[in-house]
């Protein structure tokens, strides 16, 4: 029997060759696969703005992935995207469209256009405008970015600011044009407007004639007269609830009451020792008024005249020689004019806690006082330096806010406006914003002046 021995080595090796060169073809199984199309469309591509949402929808073939870029520095990715430009302008949005390991890019330029503004606005109390009142114009403009205000007035007043104030100087009706510019142009809006006479009228005593005599704001160089003094007077007071002055008489040493338009001349009190000026408290049916002579200020009580000392020279040494006061929240503020009892005082109605606040070195010595009562501050006469000073009702915080001609016995404030008013005792009457800016002569009277009232006519 025989026996063979096989070699299998050149089986191994056929096999070998043929698994090596098989596996070559040319059919297409490890190829990339189609490359992508890429396209889009824009959705509101007819009118595009600023600040307005824009849709972007990809419309490429073969592709599974989308990038956008907008052109301002935004990007995205999706097949439908949103994008929102906040400025005008021409911009170049790109696609990148991904698929099968490839890419193809698509642009477009898009036109943003700006927007032209809404301009609309209103005004502040608009049914009570008046004359040397501020008016408050309130800008409801949208899409605006700068803004001309056209006051309508004689001086062709403008401003660019976005919410102004203006003041009218006359009476009238008036056309305000407001012009806003944005992105995309500009509008304009124009409302007219009524600014009604400013009627309030200054009360005052002319000792020269021995009248009270009124001008009004509205025109301010006719002087009217009210009713004839019985004699010499300083203190003048208005009480607007049963719309009546009072007046103190030095020449009789006495206090009277009379209507606004005079004719109804009553005694209130006398026996009085060089009166000076009225503070009212009507609430309490009473006055108070500096006696100068006698270094107090006297209480009187306007149903039956009794008299009572509320501060004198017994509560301070040097409380000597007081001539101006007025009354704010249950406290006294008076002038004294003496040596070293200048300049400013204070106390309680009740007679308590009476103190010097303002010293000579700091107000000077002055006549008249008046306190505002909505900003709380102390207006008074400092003849020495010819200066108005306002204080805080502590006497702190001084501050020049105007510059008479001479001694004042009468300042009047006007809240309504934001204007005060003081007489010299040479006949000069002046205006001022309450902080002494755009001080004016209003009318020179030439006569002597004391005592000084804002009533509103209507």
């Amino acid at each position: 029997m025989k026996t063979y021995i096989k070699n299998n080595h050149w089986l191994m090796a056929l096999f070998l060759s043929l698994a090596i060169f098989g596996g070559c073809s040319d059919d297409d199984d490890n190829e990339l696969g189609p490359a992508p199309t890429a396209d889009f469309t824009i959705a509101e591509s007819s009118i595009l703005k600023q600040g307005e949402e824009v849709t972007f929808t990809a419309s490429a073939v073969n592709a599974f992935s989308y990038k956008w870029s907008f052109g301002d520095g935004n990007v995205a990715v999706g097949k439908s995207v949103t994008h929102v430009y906040s400025e005008p302008g021409t911009f170049t949005v790109t696609l990148e469209a991904s698929g099968n390991g490839q890419r193809d890019l698509a642009s477009q330029e898009v036109i943003i256009e700006g927007l032209i503004p809404e301009t609309a606005f209103s005004v502040e109390n608009s049914d009570d405008l008046r004359v040397s009142t501020t008016v408050q114009f309130v800008n409801e403009t949208v899409n605006g970015i700068s803004y001309v205000w056209d006051f309508g007035d004689a001086n062709n007043s403008t401003s660019t600011e976005e919410n102004p104030t203006f003041v009218y100087t006359t009476a009238g009706d008036f056309d305000v044009k407001l012009t806003a510019t944005g992105t995309g142009g500009e509008s304009s809006s124009t409302v007219t407007i009524t600014i009604n006479p400013n009627d309030f009228e200054l009360y005052f005593i002319n000792n020269t004639d021995l009248k009270v005599q009124k001008i009004n704001l509205n025109d301010p160089e006719t002087i009217v007269d009210v009713f004839d003094l019985p004699g010499f007077s300083f203190g003048l007071a208005y009480d607007p609830e049963f719309d009546e002055l009072y007046f103190s008489d030095d020449d009789a040493f006495k206090i009277f009451r009379n209507s606004v338009n005079g004719g109804n001349e009553v005694e209130i009190t006398d026996g009085l020792n060089g009166p000076r000026d009225i503070a009212l408290d009507v609430a309490n049916n009473r006055l108070f008024v500096t006696e100068r002579s006698s270094d107090q200020i006297t209480e009187v009580d306007l149903s039956t005249g009794t008299k009572s000392v509320v501060y004198s020279v017994a509560d301070d040494g040097l409380f000597l020689l007081p001539v101006g006061l007025d009354l704010y929240n249950g406290n006294l503020y008076a002038t004294a004019v003496d040596f070293d009892a200048e300049t400013v005082w204070t106390g309680n109605v009740d007679g308590s806690g009476i103190s010097k606040i303002i010293d000579y070195s700091s107000g000077g010595f002055g006549y008249g006082i008046e306190v505002d009562k909505v900003n709380e501050k102390i207006y008074f006469d400092d003849n020495d330096g010819s200066n108005i000073l306002r204080a805080d009702l502590d006497g702190s915080n001084i501050e020049t806010v105007g510059a008479p001609s001479d001694r004042v016995y009468g300042i009047a404030i006007n809240n309504e406006t934001g204007k005060f008013y003081f007489a010299s005792r040479d006949g000069v009457i002046k205006e001022a914003n309450l902080d002494g800016s755009e001080e004016k002569v209003l009318i020179d009277t030439t006569v002597d002046i004391r005592g000084l009232i804002i009533r509103k006519s209507n």
